[in-house]
């Protein structure tokens, strides 16, 4: 084989190895942080710049804004198996979520900008108790237990 040709079938397949391992890394950015497993009354979330109704296997996303109206609750489980549930008149925001299933190392930060939230903590925690936060308007929560409820009376937005 002529090294002009040698060469060029290793360009292709260097090419096809970047590729493929870009698009690994691309699929692991947008991998759902969690689903619904339970859903009453009106929720929606909001992703990705639009409103949309949540159901029963619904996926999460970071950056989402799920949102319970007077006569909502969702159930939320992470991929850390981190359970939340948030009570009616509710706004939370998945504002960051890592988990890496091999490890069970990872990061959790959400936001209760209104509303009530129950939480049992999931597998970060128990790995990392540091690395699990929840905010709301008047203050940042670390986790050091298993379960809690916050409740705020902040604006939603």
């Amino acid at each position: 084989m002529p090294a002009i040709a040698r060469l060029a079938c290793v360009l292709l397949v260097s090419a096809a190895l970047l590729l493929s391992a870009s698009s690994v890394e691309a699929a692991a950015d947008t991998a759902p942080a969690g689903k619904v497993k339970r859903s009453e009354g009106s929720v929606t979330v909001d992703h990705a710049g639009q409103t949309q109704p949540l159901s029963v296997g619904s996926p999460l996303f970071v950056g989402d804004r799920i949102r319970t109206g007077s006569d909502g609750s969702v159930g939320v489980t992470l991929s850390d198996d981190t359970l939340l549930t948030a009570g009616p008149n509710s706004t939370l925001l998945i504002n960051e979520f890592q988990f890496n299933t091999t490890t069970e190392e990872g990061s959790l930060l959400a936001t209760l900008v209104k509303g009530t939230l129950s939480v049992v903590t999931g597998l970060i925690a128990k790995q990392a108790p540091e690395n699990v936060r929840f905010k709301t308007p008047n203050v940042v929560l670390g986790v050091r237990g298993t379960e809690f409820i916050v409740e705020t009376r902040g604006e939603g937005q």
